[in-house]
């Protein structure tokens, strides 16, 4: 091999090694490296590691007084502990009345191994749930004595329970 062959090689090394270092990159960003793990309401069987931040994302309309609370039980402080919550909202149709659409989420770290649960209640409009003095929880507003379901697909038009259980290693 002769030194221009060989300088070429060298040179052209990195070059070759850059696609791979991406797909890395891409593939490793769900694993929540750059960031936390995300999780969304079809995805309620959650594994992290002690350490881990995680973030619950839910589809909310606030325009529309649709929103979701953490409600209790609360979880296991010992195993996850809540880190604080936000929304982002995006602006609907200027002729549209509450066509903006949403997400809230709930931040989480995992603190040591261990399951717990999350309960998430989620109310579609802001007369579905009410809170009380001896409740400052919101609740959802039935008529009669309809249990309120746990939620098995996405959320409806309903207040409905969503539950994550959360497994840290």
């Amino acid at each position: 091999m002769t030194g221009s062959e060989k300088a070429m090689r060298i040179r052209l090394a990195p070059v070759s090694a850059l696609p791979l270092a991406l797909l890395s990159a891409f593939v490793l960003t769900g694993c929540g490296l750059f960031g936390p793990a995300t999780y969304e309401t079809d995805e309620r069987s959650i594994e992290v590691d002690a350490g881990d931040e995680f973030t619950l994302s839910l589809p909310a309309s606030p325009s529309m007084g649709q929103d979701w609370y953490l409600v209790s039980p609360h979880p296991d402080a010992d195993v996850v502990e809540r880190t604080g919550q936000h929304k982002e909202t995006e602006a609907g149709e200027p002729d549209l009345e509450g066509g903006g659409s949403g997400e809230r989420f709930f931040d989480f770290k995992a603190v040591k191994p261990g399951t717990t649960e999350i309960k998430l209640i989620h109310c579609p409009y802001s007369s579905s749930c009410s809170t009380t003095k001896d409740n400052p929880e919101p609740a959802p507003t039935s008529s009669g004595s309809t249990p309120v379901p746990t939620a098995t697909g996405k959320p409806g038009t309903n207040p409905e329970y969503f539950i994550y259980t959360v497994t840290v290693r």
